[in-house]
């Protein structure tokens, strides 16, 4: 928190010695209508607000700085979820907020970043670089989800459109399923009503260092990739403890993993595909039925897909299909569509994604217009079908919806 303080407050100080700051302001109003099982209606109402503030400075040929922060705030009835009366929160943080320095040969990042890895739409298995804010994938889509990390990247430019590139991660930094007030938010999957918390991150230092390699290449007009990381998961694998005294206690631990990955894309006439893999071949498995627990074992996450685009219209569809040792296989299928109206000023986004062996459902529409130069309306609402141990049927009942005004700077 006082990191993010204080960056923020050297951005904007900075700001006005700039010819040019971009950003926005957003004003959000979302509801979960009904989100427990129990009799009654059990609604949640949430107002969240966002500045955003970002400014690229070039200072000479090869050196830039991207300065980017944000302030959210949240006011919000979450008595539903166990919160006594009003929740409010607030939190200063930065965004992208590095220094880059490129050449027609190599280029150099120190600071905190988000690198994108991987193609297919939403669901990604090699993009492993970056922790994710849940509530904002949910509501919003990964790309607004992705979290800056303290990083080192290193990128070579060979030739025949070739790029070797080196990540080094310093510290370690886990996803959130809310920034704001986690602990009473209706999208917080690690906490369970009467049973306390331990959690235990990875501390600073050489053994928890993470990093890792890709390399991008065209072949036969082919775009392919080969990724390797050696990190930890971001979000926490929950073990039940024994303990003599109640309450129970859930340990929350962030266990290594090492992964080996590769993607690949073309085109074929008017149509994309693309493909991706990654095999985690030392990771843990959340064990959810009857004792919660990690158990050590090898994974493998892989998809392909197809994407079209038709004028102001595209359309995707993916298969994606994940196995471990420990629990079996499964596949889901993700369609995705988006679609600009009036000269782009008026857009609508559909994602949808689909479990058949859970059957469970997630299913967003977010359509937004244009009231003037620089000013958005936005309105969505998503649901959530099915019920099962999985993340999207663990998130039953916790249908939305909500309204945003964004003024853009």
């Amino acid at each position: 928190m006082k990191a993010g303080v204080v960056a923020m407050a050297l951005l904007l100080a900075a700001a006005p010695a700039f010819a040019q700051v971009d950003g926005y302001v957003s004003l959000l109003a979302d509801a979960l209508p009904d989100i427990g099982p129990e009799a009654g209606r059990q609604a949640v109402r949430e107002l969240r607000a966002r500045l955003f503030v970002e400014h690229v400075q070039p200072v000479g040929e090869h050196l830039r700085f991207h300065l980017a922060g944000y302030i959210d705030a949240l006011v919000a009835d979450r008595q539903a979820t166990g919160a006594s009366g009003t929740t409010a929160d607030a939190i200063v943080r930065p965004g992208d907020l590095y220094v880059e320095i490129a050449t027609p040969s190599f280029d150099l990042r120190l600071g905190a970043s988000r690198l994108v890895w991987g193609r297919l739409d939403e669901f990604q298995p090699t993009d492993v670089v970056n922790p994710i804010d849940l509530t904002r994938f949910l509501l919003e889509g990964r790309s607004e989800a992705r979290l800056p990390t303290g990083l080192i990247r290193g990128r070579v430019f060979l030739p025949r459109s070739t790029t070797v590139e080196g990540v080094l991660v310093p510290a370690f930094r886990a996803s959130r399923f809310d920034q704001l007030d986690e602990e009473s938010s209706p999208f917080n999957l690690a906490l369970t009503p009467g049973v306390s918390t331990e959690r235990q991150e990875p501390e600073l230092g050489w053994g928890t260092m993470q990093g890792g390699a890709r390399l991008t290449t065209t072949t036969a007009r082919v775009d392919w990739g080969l990724s390797a990381y050696r990190g930890f998961r971001t979000f926490p694998t929950l073990t039940l403890l024994q303990t003599l005294v109640p309450p129970p206690t859930v340990l929350q631990t962030f266990p290594r993993f090492t992964m080996l990955g590769g993607d690949f894309e073309t085109v074929r006439g008017p149509w994309g595909v693309r493909g991706e893999a990654a095999f985690f071949v030392d990771d843990t498995i959340q064990v959810a039925a009857g004792n919660p627990r990690g158990v050590e074992g090898r994974s493998l996450e892989a998809g392909v897909g197809a994407d079209r685009r038709a004028g102001n219209y595209r359309m995707a569809g993916n298969v994606l299909w994940s196995w471990n040792s420990v629990t079996g296989s499964e596949a889901s299928l993700v369609a995705a569509a988006d679609r600009s109206f009036a000269r782009e000023t008026r857009t609508l986004r559909v994602f949808a994604v689909y479990d058949p062996v859970d059957g469970t459902i997630f299913g967003r529409v977010i359509a937004a217009v244009s009231l003037r130069d620089n000013v958005w309306l936005e309105g969505s609402g998503g649901i959530f079908a099915g019920s099962s141990l999985d993340t999207i049927g663990r998130l039953t009942q916790r249908d939305f919806f909500y309204t945003r005004l964004k003024i853009f700077l």
